[in-house]
């Protein structure tokens, strides 16, 4: 499993991340970790959540990882990562459970895909945009670069997106 190449997908809310996943492993013929959060605030107030509920989201999120390691082929798509937590963290409590910190370079993602705010936000009964796509964008490149991490901006149409971001992940695989 060690060479299976890790991928997540990251960006602010309404930005594809959920299609260019499930697109992505289509094409690629692997699986794909779906965002637990949406799981976790299917039946409750989600205008009221505490940094405890986000640990909990952090430790789920961790484990289906692990499970859908598994079941990939060479690549394993992750419809967000623990960078969205503490985005979500900092935003709302001005500071980030220790958990997510300290999981957060484990995480041993070989590249993120940060979606692009250049499609149009879409209401779905759970997103909010409390806060500034550009600035979630932006705190998302923020914490990629502190893990050092390798990245591609993906951009465009749903077609254009995909496109480019099989573009980022071929040329990883040479």
């Amino acid at each position: 499993m060690e060479d299976i190449l890790k991928i997540g997908v990251i960006g602010a809310e309404s930005t594809g991340k959920t299609r260019l996943c499930e697109e992505l492993a289509a094409h690629y013929q692997t699986a794909w970790v779906p965002e637990y959060a949406r799981e976790y605030f299917n039946d409750s107030d989600i205008y009221n959540y505490t940094a405890d509920d986000l640990v909990a989201i952090a430790k789920q999120q961790v484990e289906l990882e692990d499970v859908y390691l598994k079941k990939a082929n060479d690549i394993l798509f992750c419809d967000t990562t623990l960078i969205t937590l503490k985005i979500w963290a900092e935003l709302e409590f001005e500071s980030t459970p220790a958990f997510i910190n300290d999981h957060l370079s484990a995480g041993n993602f070989h590249h993120y895909l940060v979606t692009d705010n250049d499609v149009q936000w879409m209401e779905d009964g759970q997103r909010q945009n409390k806060h500034s796509r550009d600035l979630i964008l932006e705190m998302n490149l923020n914490e990629v670069k502190k893990l050092n991490g390798s990245y591609s901006i993906i951009t465009g149409t749903n077609a254009e997106r995909l496109q480019c971001a099989i573009a980022a992940i071929d040329r990883l695989k040479v």
